[in-house]
């Protein structure tokens, strides 16, 4: 067994490495590709800078020729220095990246165009503007060529910046779609492979425990064609299988005779509760018959055949404890089923000095169920609830929605005796119950339970001993869509 389990731990490793290597390598192209994408953007941001300097430049060049202001010429020499700094400054990074003949061009022109400055400055200040005009005008068109050829420069690099970065993005994006597809296949071929390997041995397993479940024993199938990983583990269940079997007879016998018990105690405890008020409707129907008019008559007639049909739904539930079955569900409101649940109770709670606080306001959202299933649960809260306050005591009903509005609550607040912490854990198990012998069979919270989990849902339970308790019933909101 140990060798088996070490072969497969092995297989595993090396499906796993060889994941992690794939990641790997298109991390490695990624990461390149990332890095050239980075390089060209700061050589992007260096074009830019360049061509906003020579622009500032040529516009102190107009105003300079337009008004022949010796500051304007200052400016446009400070802006020729600022250029030649800024390029001098990463001439490494650009005769890396660029290898056209325009990059050893670009300083060859700017210093024509820092010369023709100064010489423009000399003429200036000896004072031969007015002598020398037809000097000066060719050295003025000169100066606006120099000018014109910089600026093309910087924007035909600033161009290629851009069509590199986006070639860099799209290979980017054909190496994460390629990486997609890639992985996409790795993952199918791994998950048929560890299906082979571990899964579909499991899932023999689990169907055969699922058998055992209901009674069928029969072995796996022990072939020698199957991995030998799996071959000591199969042989080794079907033993279990067969010991099972051995002592099943006589598990069944005891379960039986213990489930006779349980379940004539569980009958009566559920019927109890409708009989009672069956009894009690017609004692009182007895009593003022003749002061009660006809409708009031009708009314207490209608509530003893209610509660005979429950006393047939809740012997039918008992004997369908162990089935599954689909309820009918239907678009609810908490506020009528909560409403028409109280009423199957109204004569304990008087009886027993209860008095009742509603808070269920209009408006609530809408949820789907089935409306006998929830009478039940909450009928079996009420009674719970009922039997914990011996000396009377006050029954608080709140509904409101959680604040997601995914979730609708419904909290049944007594303030009878509580439940101790130890029992807190297990009130919903079934058969266990914390009342005296006789009183209780535990069905009743264990079958509320399954009925609030078929409905998408669960039971919260808040209780002090001594103080009461609160039982929060979640259920999720229905939403049209």
């Amino acid at each position: 067994m140990k060798k088996a389990t070490f072969k497969i731990r092995r297989k595993i490793i090396l499906a796993f490495l060889f994941s992690v290597l794939s990641v790997l390598i298109f991390a490695g192209f990624s990461f390149q590709v990332h890095r050239e994408i980075g390089n060209r953007l700061r050589l992007l941001e260096l074009t830019n800078d360049l061509f906003q300097n020579l622009l500032e430049l040529r516009r102190y060049e107009k105003n300079f020729f337009l008004y022949r202001q010796p500051v304007s010429l200052q400016e446009a020499k400070n802006y020729t220095a600022r250029v030649e700094d800024l390029y001098r400054s990463h001439e490494p990074e650009i005769q890396r990246f660029k290898q056209e003949p325009k990059t050893p061009e670009f300083y060859r022109t700017l210093n024509h165009y820092r010369r023709i400055l100064q010489e423009i400055e000399s003429r200036i200040n000896q004072g031969g503007q007015g002598a020398e005009r037809g000097n000066f005008s060719s050295l003025e068109e000169s100066l606006r060529n120099q000018g014109q050829e910089l600026l093309n420069i910087a924007e035909g690099w600033e161009k290629e910046e851009r069509h590199q970065i986006d070639r860099l993005f799209q290979r980017a994006m054909y190496l994460f779609f390629g990486s997609v597809v890639i992985f996409l296949t790795l993952g199918i071929m791994m998950a048929f492979y560890v299906a082979r390997l571990l899964v579909q041995p499991l899932l023999q397993m689990q169907q055969a425990m699922d058998k055992i479940a209901h009674g069928d024993f029969t072995p796996l199938p022990e072939s020698e064609s199957r991995s030998e990983e799996f071959f000591a583990l199969f042989r080794a269940f079907n033993r279990m299988i067969h010991e099972l079997e051995v002592h099943q007879e006589q598990l069944v016998q005891s379960r039986k005779i213990a489930a006779v018990g349980t379940l004539t105690s569980g009958i009566a405890h559920e019927l109890n509760n409708p009989i009672n008020n069956i009894v009690l409707t017609a004692e009182a129907l007895k009593e003022d018959f003749r002061q009660l008019n006809q409708e009031e008559a009708l009314g207490l007639i209608q509530d003893i055949l209610v509660q005979s049909e429950r006393a047939s739904e809740i012997v039918k539930g008992l004997l369908d404890f162990s089935r599954s079955e689909h309820p009918e569900f239907e678009p609810l409101s908490i506020s009528l089923v909560v409403h028409d649940t109280l009423k199957l109770v109204r004569n304990q709670l008087t009886l027993s000095g209860i008095q009742v606080e509603e808070d269920l306001p209009p408006g609530l959202p809408p949820f789907h169920g089935d409306r006998k299933s929830l009478q039940q649960v909450f009928l079996n809260i009420f009674i719970n609830a009922i039997q914990a306050m011996l000396d009377g005591g006050t029954l608080t009903l709140r509904a409101y929605p959680a604040e997601d509005g995914q979730w609708l609550k419904v909290e049944v607040v007594d303030t009878g005796v509580g439940i101790e912490p130890e029992h807190l854990p297990r009130i919903f198990d079934p058969f266990y119950s914390t009342k005296q012998v006789g009183r209780g069979t535990g069905l009743g919270l264990s079958v509320t339970y399954g009925i609030v989990e078929k409905h998408g849902g669960h039971i919260e339970v808040e209780s002090q001993r001594g103080k009461g308790s609160t039982f929060t019933v979640i259920l999720p909101v229905h939403h049209e869509d």
